[in-house]
């Protein structure tokens, strides 16, 4: 499927007149975004989502070369460097920080605090949120050339338990499409502790007075499904993400929480899934988890 995609990718930027060097202000390149937006029939908003984390995550990988701590992408653009549009659009980039002690949200900063990336520059705005799991949330204006682009927000982690490894995915292209040169690859959580935190969230118990909003987890899932070929690697990391974690026991009870079967059935839709409701969702992950157990 991911070929299918990329193909899909140079397929459109074909039938279009390529750039013939780096757009020379941030309006032209938003005329670049909403022309491939067109013809790709993609959000614009989405297309200029993929640009910013592509120079952002491109930015922090130069700084690792320069001998910075690296930064590992994960969560929801991992995934669509995996499935490109046949994941669901992602509001943020999430990355885990490769350091044991660093502190997160200055390692950031630090990384992308060098001169401009193919044009592209981020400022910080506002302070480091802290979240419940340790991560801290960012929000980052990007510019081009001076120009204002967008914001995005950054979600970063430490690195946990096995999380050193990398997995190096292609990056979307940029060259062809907008004239911009970002990266070619990217280092990525590998896909089996993808799933197997994805798994641990989807089934996190609620705290008291809360609710498991996840239910996008269980989207995220149906599609993983079909890339894994390494049944017994992912249940070894399904077993190390639930004994390291050590909040609920691995394999996990799997139900489906009543406030997730309206989202889901929209998002289902929207992402044309093989199953449109959350139940029978459900049912290919106790599937799924069964052959993960049995590996």
């Amino acid at each position: 499927e991911r070929s299918h995609a990329i193909t899909r990718d140079r397929r459109v930027m074909a039938s279009r007149k390529h750039p013939t060097g780096p757009p020379p202000s941030a309006g032209v390149l938003a005329k670049y975004v909403q022309a491939y937006a067109r013809d790709a029939g993609l959000s614009e908003g989405r297309v200029r989502g993929w640009i910013s984390y592509m120079v952002m995550a491109g930015a922090l990988e130069r700084a690792a070369a320069s001998g910075q701590p690296r930064f590992t992408v994960k969560g929801g653009i991992a995934l669509e460097l995996r499935l490109r549009n046949r994941a669901r659009a992602t509001k943020d980039i999430d990355v885990v920080l490769q350091h044991a002690d660093a502190d997160l949200a200055r390692t950031l900063e630090g990384a992308l605090s060098g001169e401009a990336y193919q044009g592209f520059t981020f400022r910080r705005k506002g302070e480091p949120l802290l979240l419940d799991n340790g991560a801290v949330n960012l929000e980052h204006a990007v510019s081009y050339l001076g120009g204002a682009w967008t914001t995005i927000a950054v979600d970063i982690a430490r690195a946990e338990p096995g999380e050193a490894e990398i997995e190096w995915l292609p990056a979307i292209p940029l060259t062809d499409a907008f004239g911009i040169t970002g990266p070619v690859d990217l280092p990525c959580l590998p896909l089996r502790l993808h799933i197997a935190q994805k798994l641990h969230g989807m089934t996190l118990p609620p705290r008291a007075g809360k609710r498991n909003e996840r239910f996008r987890d269980l989207i995220d899932l149906l599609l993983m499904e079909e890339l894994v070929t390494d049944y017994r690697g992912l249940r070894e990391a399904c077993e190390t993400v639930f004994r390291s974690r050590d909040i609920h026991v691995w394999p996990p009870a799997l139900a489906v929480p009543p406030h997730w079967i309206e989202p889901f059935v929209r998002l289902a839709g929207d992402l044309d899934l093989p199953v449109a409701d959350a139940e029978a969702g459900m049912m290919r992950v106790r599937a799924f988890v069964e052959r993960i157990v049995g590996a």
